[in-house]
């Protein structure tokens, strides 16, 4: 009778693996043929606050001709759906770093993004440089943000921030450390909030591939040309054979308690004028970096 039992179990072993080769195949293949999909999902182990992409991430964190899509300063409704619906015609995902203003005023969007399977992260609540504000402050903008976030997403806000203006220090790296939140960097920047049409962003951020080969892409869905750019880019990356993957947490947030919100800035009342701020405010970031670098090359 052994034998036959062994028998039996083997066979069983191969059927099961015979299913999960189907079920995996099956999942694969839940994407129409033609479209970009999501090539694979990482999760991110974000223990310890780990730097996800340039400068201070692992080089190798993606492979050769992989790309993550990321869209910061959201959510806005006509943009940020227009952009949803883009993606959902390629089948693929993206991760979308929102700002607590944004999202109080435009709950209804938080939710549309996390339904349609996209990871969200966030990027304070007024968008101030977090290098320039206190600890009590920068815990404040942040704790609170992730706090809104949640209270309107139906699945688990990751435990992802990008800083706004990319501009960090010591005190706040080592709060997200201590947060076990991870700090996702970029690698090629759109540079949409310099331009006023579509084809520069596409032309952006492929150059940037080119001379990269992959990367964390970074674009703003509160730009109306750069929700007009998304379908081409797509395209493009889909013509040059490029995957795009989406990153999703290894393990949930642990959220702070009892966060009150900052004080309502004039900006939050109007997607417009959120806008607005957000561009004069990185005008004024940039040239100061740039006379930086400038100075810091005479010397």
């Amino acid at each position: 009778m052994r034998p036959r039992w062994n028998l039996s179990l083997a066979v069983a072993s191969v059927i099961a693996a015979g299913l999960c080769t189907l079920s995996a195949a099956r999942a694969e293949d839940t994407c129409p043929a033609g479209t970009l999909g999501v090539s694979r999902t990482i999760e991110v182990d974000t223990t310890g606050g780990p730097w996800i992409g340039a400068p201070h991430g692992d080089p190798n964190f993606l492979a050769p001709g992989e790309v993550v899509l990321t869209f910061d300063d959201g959510p806005s409704p006509s943009n940020t759906r227009q952009i949803l619906a883009a993606l959902a015609k390629e089948c693929t995902k993206a991760v979308f770093f929102m700002v607590g203003e944004m999202v109080v005023v435009h709950p209804e969007i938080v939710k549309e993004v996390a339904d349609q399977g996209h990871t969200i992260g966030t990027h304070t609540w007024s968008h101030p440089n977090l290098a320039r504000l206190a600890l009590p402050e920068v815990t404040h903008e942040v704790e609170a943000t992730f706090d809104v976030v949640q209270k309107n997403s139906p699945q688990p806000v990751a435990p992802f921030f990008r800083y706004p203006y990319l501009s960090s220090s010591k005190l706040d790296e080592d709060y997200f450390k201590s947060r076990n939140i991870a700090q996702i960097a970029v690698d090629i920047d759109s540079s949409d909030w310099r331009v006023r049409s579509s084809a520069p962003v596409i032309a952006r951020v492929m150059a940037g591939l080119k001379a990269r080969g992959r990367g964390i892409i970074l674009m703003h869905d509160i730009h109306k040309w750069t929700a007009d750019a998304v379908p081409g880019l797509l395209a493009k990356l889909k013509a040059g054979g490029y995957k795009v993957v989406l990153l999703k947490p290894k393990t949930a947030l642990e959220l702070v308690a009892d966060v009150t919100p900052p004080e309502p800035q004039k900006s939050s009342v109007k997607s417009a004028s959120r806008k607005s701020k957000h561009q004069r405010l990185s005008s004024r970031a940039r040239r100061a970096a740039l006379l930086a670098r400038k100075s810091a090359a005479i010397q």
